[in-house]
């Protein structure tokens, strides 16, 4: 335990984590599973923290989920799922116009058909358009960590992103995942930074 702490420590010392602000975000996405045909919908309320730019951690979130089914399925049962899910980002620039992302975290899923871990990493790429729009394209791998199966899904991730100011973002994006489900979704996310 000790060498946690004196880790963290370190971390904290070296500049690993230089504080910017605090944000939060709010979420709502609409999956539509392809193979059942049903959809379901969640809402993410998502609390964080923005580093400055000369840290090696540019972002930590944690992602408070809630999801429903919109029917139910062949067995009669509606699913529901609560999720929680800490998330780590880096971004970075290439050229003035090509920026990076690489982003990824572990989580866990309470759900009405059994509980289990999972974790995501998702590199991506932005392509500034204009001083306010950008446009992202990613790839995201998803997998259970625990012993629960069909749970691993990878997908591809694109969309236009507003920076209204410094303080407010909204992004919009259309993802299409294939693996043990074949999945396509719509995510709408508003990020305040204070």
């Amino acid at each position: 335990m000790k060498y946690r702490i004196l880790a963290i420590a370190l971390c904290l010392v070296s500049g690993v984590a230089r504080a910017a602000g605090p944000l939060v975000g709010l979420e709502f996405e609409s999956e539509k599973n392809n193979d059942s045909g049903i959809t379901n919908h969640s809402v993410d309320i998502i609390p964080g923290w923005e580093f400055s730019e000369e840290s090696i951690i540019s972002r930590v979130e944690l992602l408070i989920e809630r999801n429903q089914d919109n029917r139910a399925d062949a067995d009669g049962v509606t699913a529901k799922e609560n999720k929680l899910f800490l998330r780590l980002r880096r971004d970075g620039d290439f050229t003035d116009t090509l920026g990076y992302y690489v982003r990824g975290g572990i989580g866990r899923s309470f759900n009405s058909q059994g509980s289990f871990n999972y974790a995501y990493i998702e590199p991506g790429l932005e392509y500034k358009l204009a001083q306010k729009w950008a446009w992202t394209a990613a790839i995201r791998d998803t997998n259970s960590i625990s012993s629960a199966n069909g749970h691993h899904v990878t997908q591809f991730r694109t969309g236009p992103t507003l920076d209204f100011d410094k303080n407010n973002e909204l992004e919009f994006l259309y993802a299409k995942g294939n693996g043990d489900a074949n999945l396509t979704s719509w995510l709408l996310e508003y990020v305040h930074k204070f």
